[in-house]
């Protein structure tokens, strides 16, 4: 066998690995938007204000949180547009 017969097999790992990320991270988000603020007010209404957060820092964590999502999905549609470019590429010079 020589090595110019061999031939590559499509990475679809590449594809599928930032779609991955993106529902990661707004999942991610859902979940921190939902459970800490319902957890906070748990709290107040039971009066276990020992490990109480002030809603100006919940807030702005989530501000923090959403403006992280909001870039992680950018960066990685922009890898998964490239590397279906990539792909797309490869599989019509084969």
């Amino acid at each position: 066998m020589s090595a110019g017969s061999t031939t590559r097999r499509p990475r679809y790992g590449r594809l599928i690995a930032p779609l991955v990320l993106i529902l990661f991270v707004v999942g991610w988000y859902q979940f921190s938007s939902v459970y800490i603020q319902g957890a906070n007010n748990q709290l107040v209404a039971s009066g276990n204000l020992a490990v109480y957060v002030p809603v100006q820092q919940v807030s702005g964590y989530l501000a923090a949180l959403l403006d992280a999502t909001y870039a992680t999905v950018v960066i990685g549609l922009l890898i998964f547009a490239y590397n279906l470019f990539r792909f797309r590429r490869s599989a019509s010079s084969a």
